[in-house]
């Protein structure tokens, strides 16, 4: 075969290559550059849904556009779904696929949870290609503003994140039950070290082949690009190592209670933050063993609180810097002041030996002493800039207070033009960077208005960073995923360096060496991986089988719900939405309607609401008091309310006295007699939930409705409860027919061919009202008769 052209005839469809580009139909004209290892990998993705696991900046991208562009050919009526897990992420995807696919650019859209649900229900209708965030488009799922049924390919970015409850999870079990030939592509540069992860997320997202491409596999080799890598090795100085000592003094003495009541801890200079987890579990089992506790085990629980604190100090001290670690320990103020800090923090910094700590903190960071690592990020970022004044140099850090520091170092080179690249959420008095800044910051990056980003994990996850020249690990990652995301910012188009910052005998020593390990694993893993799944596949005849069979019961057996059933409603609090119970309501065909409730989280019916507390938030609840004033609120407002307790562990869950829990179950059950239900998981909360609003809509025909137990803010909500109490007629249907009629008295006297006109009421209610509205009442004819 000539090596300028390569043929692949399949199902009718002609892929081409020419010179330097790929020409597939819907694919624009020298828009992709031909790389044989992404047509290969495409070629085998369009046929089965598979994890593509390659290297940031080979092309993870290409390689969906390239099976976009094929499923939207073949399936010229379908949609295609690209999944990304931010919005700055959504856009920049969005913005490829338009730059690469050859259809309507005002077909290929982005929605993110800033879209309202009714205008993502609107665009979704009208796109083909959409590009969106997993939350968002669980949401809409839970609220059945659309299906999957038309949607021939979906696309996970990150798809290692696709374990537990995230959003990909659901979305890919959705997705199998709505539509019978579905096609699913999972893409990450970095699936994890363990066989047994990557394989739970190829089963999660029903991905049954992996596809994996390295350094030195035969067709990727030619387009590697060299990257330096070099470990810089720092040496803390005298005055750190006193600030050191202070607080492993300090450990010391918080440990030492803890070791002589039982528990095994090691020496406060090998002591982590996992062994003190683990410590923190067997207290709380041993409190929750006790009827009445030994006051002892509290001042335990306290000292390992406070020991965790103190090793988190330790790692900013040892990594980070002095000006980082004072203000994490202004954070620490400012938790007790809003009273949100534990007995364990108070505790800490009353210590003398915290006040010593704290106090040659501060006089050094007022002297200007600096962590040895600033001295180094100016040397080496000068050096570089020396070398190419047009350089782009990423620096990375885990820690918002460190990047701000980092800034302020670069500051003092006359060469630099740094920015500072965090998150969007609020930490503290940090309110993070808006989308649009964020999209500023890295256009600004580009066009070399910086030349300097300082990120936070933000910049690691798939942003279209422009190459980098130089990345600095600031810091040391715990976590291979991080590590690759870091490493593959340079050495994309051209050769780069990356330079990884070591302080010695501290947290960066022991994260470093630890991935390094991970990272060896790594192969093994995928191979294991990716034979397990090629083995296992099932074939499309047992498939097909399989999606003829009635769906199955939820694992506890408890639950089952047939295709005859009536449907079944819920009005759900929006900020329930996202939990674990949403998505399995979804699951038991469940219609959820959701709203901003005042009270309860789930309404059931006109007269039962249900208020869920999973078990640490109900501890919480009751220690900052908000526990009876919502229980109260929903007593007065329905008549059968009911408080449903989530979770196998209340007593010894917090460091709370068990008397004291026990007193507030009494209380609500007796005092404010509201019923407890008991449930050990949202799967079985979801089927308690059903089959509660079976009983009321189904077998007592009671109608679904929201109450208040105060009088009604407005009119307007005063006219809505009024009409809502006739027979069908729900909250919304209320509210549409007043929008109809504007008062209750043009209601009142509407025909019921009128009423007909409005959405939601159809001959059945509209009779109904007029019936009720001319019925007398059974006691106003006994008083007619005794009067006459």
């Amino acid at each position: 075969m000539n090596a300028e052209w390569r043929f692949c005839l399949c199902e009718e469809r002609l892929l081409v290559k020419k010179a330097s580009f790929v020409d597939l139909p819907l694919v624009k004209k020298n828009s992709i550059e031909y790389r044989s290892y992404q047509v290969n990998i495409a070629e085998i993705a369009e046929k089965e849904s598979t994890m593509v696991v390659l290297s940031t900046g080979l092309g993870k991208t290409v390689i969906a556009a390239l099976i976009a562009a094929k499923r939207l050919k073949l399936h010229q009526d379908s949609k295609v779904l690209f999944l990304a897990p931010s919005r700055p992420l959504v856009d920049q995807q969005a913005q490829f696929l338009r730059r690469v696919l050859d259809i309507n650019a005002d077909s290929i859209v982005c929605m993110t949870g800033q879209d309202s649900p009714d205008d993502r229900r609107t665009i979704w209708a009208n796109a083909q290609v959409i590009v969106m965030t997993p939350q968002a488009l669980q949401n809409d799922l839970v609220r059945r503003s659309y299906d999957l049924a038309k949607v021939s390919l979906i696309i996970y970015d990150e798809a290692h994140r696709g374990v537990g409850n995230y959003a990909y999870t659901f979305i890919a079990e959705m997705y199998e039950k709505q539509r019978e030939n579905t096609l699913s592509l999972g893409i990450t540069a970095s699936p994890g070290h363990q066989a047994e992860h990557i394989k739970t997320v190829c089963d999660n997202l029903r991905l049954v082949h992996v596809e994996v491409r390295n350094d030195q596999s035969p067709d990727v080799r030619d387009y590697i690009v060299s990257v330096e890598s070099a470990i810089r090795y720092v040496t803390l100085p005298p005055e750190i190592e006193v600030l050191r000592d202070i607080l492993y003094s300090l450990l010391n003495d918080y440990i030492a209670p803890v070791v002589n009541n039982g528990f095994s801890l090691p020496d406060g200079r090998r002591l982590s933050k996992k062994e003190i987890l683990k410590a923190q579990g067997e207290v709380r089992r041993e409190i929750g063993s006790y009827t009445k506790p030994p006051r002892q085990l509290y001042l335990v629980m306290r000292n390992l609180t406070a020991s965790l604190r103190i090793v988190h100090l330790l790692e900013f001290i040892g990594t980070q810097g002095l000006a980082p670690t004072h203000r994490y320990i202004q954070g620490m103020y400012e938790e007790v002041r809003n009273k949100k800090s534990s007995k364990g923090v108070k505790d800490l910094i009353s210590r003398l030996e915290f006040k010593q700590f704290e106090n040659l903190l501060q006089a050094m960071v007022a002297k200007g002493y600096r962590h040895p690592k600033a001295d180094a990020i100016l040397e080496i970022v000068s050096e570089q800039l020396s070398v190419n004044l047009d350089s782009r140099i990423l620096i990375f850090t885990r820690f918002r207070d460190t990047a701000i520091e980092v800034v302020e170092i670069l500051s003092q080179l006359d060469e630099t033009r740094a920015s500072r690249f965090v998150g969007q959420s609020t930490r503290g008095s940090d309110k993070g960077l808006s989308q649009k800044k964020q999209v500023e910051i890295l256009e600004g990056f580009r066009n070399n208005e910086f030349n300097v980003l300082v990120a936070t994990q933000v910049g690691e996850e798939g942003l279209d960073i422009p190459e980098c020249n130089l990345v600095v690990f600031y810091d040391c990652v715990p976590s291979v995923v991080p590590y690759i995301q870091r490493k593959g910012r340079t050495g994309r188009r051209a050769p780069g360096r990356v330079v990884i910052f070591v302080a010695k005998g501290t947290h960066d020593e022991f994260y470093h060496w630890s991935v390094i390990r991970k990272l060896k694993k790594m192969p093994d893993a995928l191979k294991e991986a990716e034979k397990e799944q090629d083995d296992k596949q099932t074939s499309l005849d047992e498939f097909a089988s399989e999606a003829d069979e009635e769906p199955s019961s939820p694992s506890t057996g408890t639950a089952h719900v047939s295709k005859t059933d009536d449907t079944i409603r819920l009005i759900v609090d929006s900020r329930e939405l996202p939990t674990g119970v949403a998505r399995e309501l979804t699951r038991l065909n469940v219609e959820i309607s959701d709203e901003s409730l005042k009270i309860g989280d789930y309404i059931v019916s006109e007269d039962v609401a249900v208020e869920r507390k999973e078990m640490g938030d109900f501890i919480q609840s009751l220690i900052d008091g908000r526990l009876f004033d919502q229980l109260i609120a929903l007593r007065s407002a329905y008549r059968r309310p009911v408080l449903i307790m989530e979770g196998e562990q209340l007593i010894g869950l917090r460091a709370v006295n068990p008397a004291a829990i026990y007193g507030a179950l009494a209380s609500i059950a007796i005092r404010v007699q509201v019923p407890i239900i008991w449930t050990r998981n949202a799967e079985e909360t979801a089927i308690v939930l059903y089959r509660m609003a079976h009983l009321e809509q189904i077998g007592a025909k009671k109608t679904l409705r929201t109450r208040s137990g105060e009088t009604m803010g407005t009119d307007a909500k005063a006219l809505e409860y009024i009409l809502s109490g006739f027979p069908g007629v729900d909250t919304v249907i209320s509210r549409a027919i007043l929008a109809e009629f504007g008062t209750l008295e043009k209601v009142f006297s509407a025909e019921e061919k009128d009423l007909q006109r409005v959405s939601g009421v159809g001959k059945k209610i509209a009779s109904r009202i007029r019936r009720l509205l001319t019925t007398e009442h059974p006691d106003y004819n006994e008083n007619n008769k005794e009067g006459s």
